[in-house]
């Protein structure tokens, strides 16, 4: 009997020690445990007397539950840092932001619009002279204003890796300040119309979105491509973006953070989300090539919103809305820019094959026939001799 006592002794020591010691550590807050009312001893038997022991500790974790919270453990709610929440008006950033668009590409320049992620490295991407020309009157922006980055974050996209170079060379950042994204910042991909003229579906693509994306950028979704090029919304590129802001705003406090975007969509996407804009306006606030914004934040958002759109922006959507019809209503229509010229090139192949073929077979037929006449003109030789 008397070990029996001692094994339910120890069993309900381990239970009510860390409860009286939360008892007298927040005793503060009105936490109190009656011991008596858990367990009686007798001197000479040490027997337990009604209270067993799942009462005991149903009746002790129900005081616990009822009478510890957060706030008495803690005395605050917990701060959570970097988790970014759109619109920023009543959340404050970390740091100050500058968005920019890289300069204009090779493929831009040959109007051919490339968003396949597999693809935006290629060198035949890559910045043009004149996408120099445009960062480097960037940098000079920033120069007469007096603004030094501290970090550069850019898309690994060729044109955003050539800018950065350039914005490290003319503004004197060090290496270690210019952090590449790896996919956070990529472009809207446009499923089958990628590689296609960029000019008039750019158009196409702009007025889907002004009349069906919505608020949140959920409506108009381009045609699916059977090389692996994503169809997105804006909403698939907005989740990138939020991901985006909340890991800079963990692994950076006060710094002027400048970030290099490939196409003119993806920053005015995230002023859209800071400036609590619906994401179905978001190309009036397109960046052209080149272009920076400094300080983006909720006031400066909206004070560019404010504005009515340009009459040069509604006859692009009234353009725009005739080629999305055009795309629609012809979706077999090859529009790929690479697939058309290598059909062009497959056609001038073919067309030079049959001509040489035509070229041999001719030439053939002219040696067969001066070959017959050689040996008909032999033939009367023998005959006349």
């Amino acid at each position: 009997m008397s070990s029996l006592n001692s094994r339910l002794q120890t069993s309900f020591a381990s239970i009510i020690f860390p409860i009286l010691i939360l008892s007298w550590t927040n005793s503060s807050h009105g936490l109190s445990i009656d011991r008596n009312s858990f367990y009686r001893c007798r001197t000479d038997e040490a027997l337990l007397l009604d209270n067993s022991r799942r009462s005991f500790v149903s009746r002790g974790f129900i005081s616990l539950s009822t009478t510890i919270t957060a706030s008495t453990l803690f005395g605050r709610k917990a701060d959570a840092r970097g988790l970014v929440t759109f619109p920023c008006n009543e959340q404050s950033l970390l740091n100050t932001y500058h968005f920019m668009r890289a300069g204009s590409s090779l493929l831009e320049l040959e109007d051919i619009w490339s968003t396949n992620p597999l693809f935006l490295t290629n060198r035949e991407a890559a910045l043009s002279q004149q996408g120099e020309d445009e960062v480097r009157r960037a940098c000079n922006l920033l120069k007469r204003t007096g603004t030094t980055p501290t970090i550069v974050r850019y898309s690994l996209a060729a044109s955003s890796i050539d800018t950065a170079n350039i914005v490290g060379e003319e503004l004197k950042i060090g290496r270690d300040r210019l952090v590449p994204e790896f996919n956070y910042m990529d472009p809207r991909a446009i499923g089958a119309w990628d590689f296609s003229p960029k000019n008039v579906t750019e158009e196409a693509v702009w007025a889907m979105d002004a009349d069906e994306a919505g608020p949140s950028g959920r409506g108009g979704r381009p045609p699916p491509n059977e090389d692996g090029t994503p169809s997105e919304t804006l909403s698939d590129q907005v989740v990138r973006l939020t991901n985006l802001m909340s890991v800079l705003e963990t692994l950076y406090s006060g710094d002027d953070i400048l970030l290099i975007f490939p196409d003119g969509t993806g920053p005015a996407l995230l002023s859209c989300l800071i400036g609590g804009i619906p994401l179905y306006r978001v190309h009036e606030l397109n960046f052209l090539s080149g272009e920076i914004r400094q300080n983006v934040d909720y006031s400066s958002v909206n004070a560019i919103a404010s504005v009515s759109p340009s009459p040069y922006y509604l006859e692009v959507l009234q353009r725009g809305r005739h080629e999305l019809r055009q795309l629609r209503e012809n979706p077999d229509i090859e529009r790929n820019v690479k697939d058309l010229k290598f059909e062009e090139e497959r056609v001038v192949a073919e067309a030079q094959r049959k001509e040489r073929q035509e070229q041999e077979e001719r030439q053939a037929k002219q040696n067969e026939l001066e070959r017959m006449q050689k040996l008909e003109d032999e033939r009367r030789k023998q005959e006349e001799r």
